[in-house]
């Protein structure tokens, strides 16, 4: 039997079924074949409107690690990815997958995710800003600390280097002005003859898509995370199928235990209803689904991005994950 022979099967037989071995090479200097493992990871997708019919998607997760075999095709084991850290890769993958498609959905749906009225709270320190530079062109660095314990200078002040980077303030001597993006979106909502409310939630919009995951993790504002979690839920397995998926609530919470845990039912109802109010996901005959429009737009968004990879796996080679 030829090389590629042996160590493919040597690969499914040790490594699973799930997993196959690239065209191995031979390195004449180590007289040493080395081959790449990689696998079509499947996941089970079912439209609850026929819960008879299910239908697979693959997820390709590439070069998840080398397996070497000497010149006689003798397996090297020590030298080989092991089965823990293949594992190990697979589950990282697919976490980053789901991690990239909350991203996505975040991305898509911000613009309808502000509309929730109980979401604008968490965003005042941001309204505060943008409210004094409507009322005075500027706000000083004395105007955005003043009277306020150390805690809450230092988290006003995180808000505004964000709002910087992003282009909404500009840096001037000892405050801030408008930026680019701000009098951007100002011209536009003007043009349309928008409010100063509808302004706002522009604003807001573009801090939610764009700094996500700082908001999550600097500014700890979790309160909201049920929500996109639920959201995510929904359109996680629409973006695999990349055709709209609909669900029960069952469904959902099946969904939502196996990505993040434990939620409550009356919460589950409660996020579902405003979210359908926002046009951020759709109902029909008891069953939620994403809009095509918004999906339509992840899918754009998904087709846009780089295959996924970890920082690092075993034998410093690079795995990478595709749909």
């Amino acid at each position: 039997m030829s090389a590629q022979t042996v160590i493919r099967s040597f690969a499914t037989h040790h490594y699973g079924n799930l997993i196959s071995s690239e065209k191995p090479h031979f390195d004449e200097r180590a007289k040493t074949w080395i081959a790449q493992i990689r696998t079509d990871y499947p996941i089970v997708l079912q439209d609850d409107r026929e819960p008879e019919r299910k239908f697979i998607r693959f997820i390709s997760v590439n070069q998840i690690g080398q397996i070497l075999f000497d010149e006689n095709l003798k397996f090297r084991e020590k030298e080989s990815v092991s089965l823990e850290d293949c594992a190990k890769t697979v589950q990282s993958l697919l976490k980053m997958w789901r991690d990239r498609a909350e991203q996505i959905v975040v991305r898509a749906s911000a613009d309808h995710l502000v509309c929730i009225p109980e979401f604008r709270h968490f965003f005042v320190p941001i309204e505060e800003v943008v409210d004094s530079i409507l009322e005075h062109e500027t706000v000083s660095d004395s105007e955005l600390t003043k009277n306020r314990i150390l805690k809450k200078q230092n988290r006003a002040m995180k808000y505004v280097k964000m709002l910087d980077g992003l282009e909404l303030i500009h840096r001037i001597e000892d405050g801030y002005e408008a930026g680019k993006l701000f009098l951007f979106l100002k011209e536009d909502c003007d043009k349309k003859k928008l409010g100063e409310d509808d302004f706002k939630r522009a604003i807001l919009s573009e801090v939610i898509r764009k700094r996500y995951s700082a908001l999550r993790d600097v500014f700890e504002i979790t309160r909201f995370q049920p929500t996109i979690h639920i959201n995510n839920c929904i359109y996680k397995p629409s973006l695999e199928a990349e055709c709209p998926i609909y669900m029960t609530e069952e469904s959902i919470i099946s969904n939502y235990r196996e990505l993040y845990g434990r939620i409550n039912p009356c919460s589950l109802t409660h996020i579902l209803r405003r979210l359908k109010n926002v046009e951020a996901i759709d109902r029909s005959e008891g069953y939620y689904f994403g809009t095509r429009k918004l999906l339509d737009s992840m899918i754009a968004i998904k087709n846009e991005m780089p295959d996924l990879s970890p920082p690092t796996i075993a034998n410093h080679s690079e795995a990478s994950m595709s749909l």
